[in-house]
């Protein structure tokens, strides 16, 4: 702070105040700085930059529900825009500003397509992207008493707009189930049947994580993504037990088991049949019982030029 003194202990010249009282005039607001626009302060390289913006910020969206009510739920967004080289920066309140303005849409993943060409609208970019990840609740019922309770599931939707004007949407989604080794169920079964031996083969829990993108035209809901896991892995966690679900939870393991190799191709043949995906990659873990490792198996749809069955990462949270 610059001080004027003209003698010991003197006031500041600009005094240290918060002036609530005071209005912005639009010649006012004019007049304010606008870095962004400083065309001679860049620093470092004068070279483009691919995505530059904001991330982690959240807000309520609303979803619409099977039944046809809506679910308001809170959403981490990351929102991104790319930057030419003869600009110092984007004014990066316009991204949120622009998200705002449909926060009272009910969300689906053609909400991000018109979001992107606002951003282009408003922030003068040629490419952009958002992400927006949230946990989804549904409710599911135990095997066989009848109880229910809330499974949430880990959701990403995001959308790229490209430089030729082109809209991608794609989906992120987790998935736990529980594996049932074939190998130690077989060498059980031996066990009992050689040497009287009373053995229990291991299972664990197991994840699934998918990215996919979606045909154009063509969208996805978080049930339709849960439908394509559930029927393909058929042995979902369990969210509410009594000990009959138990019992029938390890007759379902029994019934399923398989290996981490087979899990993949299992939701492989699922997603390969749904006209709406356009491409995808999985990727299992099945978080070892038997092993102090996971194994793990990656698989992607074969488009050329699309997932490379390089999604290896299962410490970092969907969102």
């Amino acid at each position: 702070m610059y001080l004027h003194r003209t003698h010991e202990g003197a006031e500041p010249l600009i005094p240290r105040r918060y002036d609530s009282e005071f209005q912005v005039t639009p010649a006012y607001q004019a007049s304010l700085p606008d870095m962004t626009e400083a065309h001679d302060a860049i620093e470092g390289a004068k070279v483009p930059i691919q995505q530059v913006g904001v991330s982690g910020f959240k807000v309520p969206l609303r979803f619409a529900t099977p039944s046809g009510d809506t679910l308001t739920l809170e959403a981490h967004v990351t929102g991104s825009v790319s930057l030419e080289a003869n600009l110092k920066g984007i004014n990066m309140s316009r991204i949120v500003r622009t998200f705002y303005e449909h926060k009272d849409d009910v969300f689906s993943p053609d909400t991000l397509a018109n979001i992107l060409l606002s951003y282009r609208d408003k922030v003068g970019s040629l490419a952009a992207r958002v992400r927006v990840g949230f946990s989804y609740p549904i409710v599911q019922k135990s095997l066989r008493s009848g109880m229910e309770g809330y499974q949430f599931y880990k959701v990403a939707f995001s959308a790229s707009l490209e430089q030729s004007g082109q809209i991608r949407r794609f989906a992120e989604f987790d998935f736990v189930y529980s594996s049932a080794c074939p190998c130690s169920a077989e060498l059980a079964e031996h066990a009992r049947d050689t040497r009287g031996a009373y053995a229990i083969p291991h299972s664990q829990r197991s994840r699934a994580r998918a990215r996919i993108e979606m045909a154009p035209g063509a969208s996805l809901s978080v049930e339709d993504l849960q439908q394509h896991f559930a029927e393909a892995l058929k042995t979902e966690t369990q969210v509410m037990v009594k000990r009959e679900d138990e019992q029938a939870f390890a007759e379902l393991n029994g019934a399923y088991v398989k290996f981490v190799e087979d899990a993949a191709r299992l939701v492989y043949d699922r997603l390969n049949a749904d006209s709406r995906i356009h491409d995808f990659e999985v990727a299992c873990s099945h978080q070892e019982s038997l092993h102090s490792h996971d194994a793990v198996s990656v698989i992607c749809k074969g488009v050329p030029g699309g997932y490379q069955a390089d999604f290896m990462d299962f410490e970092s949270l969907i969102y």
